[in-house]
């Protein structure tokens, strides 16, 4: 996150803070490591916020999560205590100013990204959701090399487990892959939240992929609301419940009870949509799916 006081005119002081998110800004090197080795990591960016306004005053701090840092670009004045790398201040920056910065640090942190989740949500007629999620996971950090050592299984960077965020009241909960169900997982519920803490079958080292299932239950009465026109609305959130993950294709399809007619999906946000059609037990004329992609 960046503070910064921005001058617009003579009679407007104004203070900013934004705070943005980054993906894929993080790049190892090494790009490939032992398992017993540390992950070390390269951060680009500019020590002068990127704006199109003229800026009065900016301080900008970057955290790594240790103290283990190989090398930072200094733009005076710096000054680094620990974990923490500060730029500035800096007084009177003209619009689009930049200063690039790069940080070398070590991340034992897995990248976790998936490159393909897809979301089905099957309303049942009986007053029920059944969710079923299939994951592609891939450890995108520094690719592993040499033997791959069962004693010290864990390795530093490797994957410990993953935690997804679940509706509340959710029922029914699995977790498997191609072989089968898998055993280590934890779900805590509650009346807010729910929470399952899973563990992939076998170590992720940088490089592997991995495949599996969540599927659970929920009740329809929390998502599906009638308007007064007789339409009814199920409002569901689009997107990944796992935390601290990146998707780079998420596709959602949501099946409709067979007799469903003009489904539309409101999005707060560009995706690309379309109908298909799905047969299930007993179903005569098919079932109309919503599909999202983004």
């Amino acid at each position: 996150m960046t503070t910064v006081l921005l001058h617009l005119g003579t009679a407007c002081n104004i203070l900013w803070a934004r705070v943005y998110v980054l993906t894929r800004s993080l790049e190892p090197l090494p790009e490939e490591i032992s398992q017993s080795e540390p992950q070390l990591v390269y951060f680009r960016d500019s020590a002068i916020i990127l704006s199109p306004y003229h800026v009065k005053e900016q301080t900008a701090f970057v955290k790594t999560p240790s103290n283990k840092v190989e090398s930072f670009t200094r733009v005076e004045p710096t000054n680094r205590a620990g974990a923490e790398i500060k730029y500035g201040q800096y007084d009177n920056r003209t619009p689009y100013s930049y200063s690039p910065i790069l940080v070398h640090f070590e991340n034992n942190s897995p990248f976790s990204v998936f490159e393909e989740l897809v979301r089905e949500v099957e309303i049942s007629h009986w007053g029920s959701l059944q969710i079923t999620e299939h994951y592609t996971l891939a450890h995108a950090g520094a690719c592993h090399k040499g033997i791959f050592s069962r004693p010290s299984i864990s390795g530093v960077s490797s994957f410990k487990q993953l935690i997804a965020r679940l509706p509340p009241r959710v029922h029914s909960v699995y977790y498997r892959d191609g072989i089968g169900n898998i055993s280590t997982s934890h779900l805590r519920t509650s009346n807010s939240k729910s929470e399952l803490e899973i563990e992939p079958r076998y170590p992720l080292f940088g490089g592997w992929k991995a495949t599996f299932v969540i599927g659970y239950g929920l009740q329809l009465e929390d998502f599906l609301f009638v308007s007064a026109d007789g339409k009814r609305y199920l409002n569901f959130t689009f997107g990944c419940p796992l935390v601290n993950t990146v998707v780079e294709k998420f596709t959602m399809k949501v099946m409709l009870p067979e007799g469903s007619k003009d489904p539309s999906a409101i999005v707060p946000f560009p995706v690309e949509q379309h109908l298909e059609t799905s047969y299930s037990y007993l179903d005569v004329v098919g079932r109309t799916v919503v599909v999202l992609e983004k």
